[in-house]
């Protein structure tokens, strides 16, 4: 079973702190086996993993953006629940969309303007 890139992102970052698969599951007190299927796909990744694992990595001084949507890609779901109807409106719109893929970049890139300007 090949990567997610859920996986790879955590991959490098585990690579990139000096930690292997085994060596970081013992710091998150979990086996091996399960991180693996976490980077392959094999298994679902709730949020509380995702912020074990972002908090493990917050720990070692790295910073791992946009964990959490690679987790819902991975999972391929993305929850509605807490939501405001426009949100929700919104994902069930581009979900049932006929963008192209340059129009859906546009969007992408777009998003990620505001969402860094909000954090400023």
């Amino acid at each position: 079973m090949s990567l997610t890139e859920f996986g790879k992102t955590v991959r490098k970052a585990r690579i990139d702190v000096g930690f292997t698969l085994k060596t970081m599951a013992e710091e998150l007190k979990t086996s091996a086996s399960f991180l693996s299927g976490l980077e392959t796909g094999s298994k679902k990744i709730s949020k509380e993993w995702v912020s074990k694992i972002e908090d493990f990595f917050h720990s070692q001084g790295k910073e791992v953006k946009n964990l959490s949507t690679l987790a819902d890609v991975a999972n391929e779901n993305v929850p509605l629940s807490g939501l405001s109807q426009q949100q929700q409106m919104l994902v069930a719109g581009f979900a049932n969309s006929s963008f192209t893929p340059e129009e859906l970049k546009r969007f992408a890139e777009f998003l990620e303007k505001i969402n860094t300007e909000s954090k400023e």
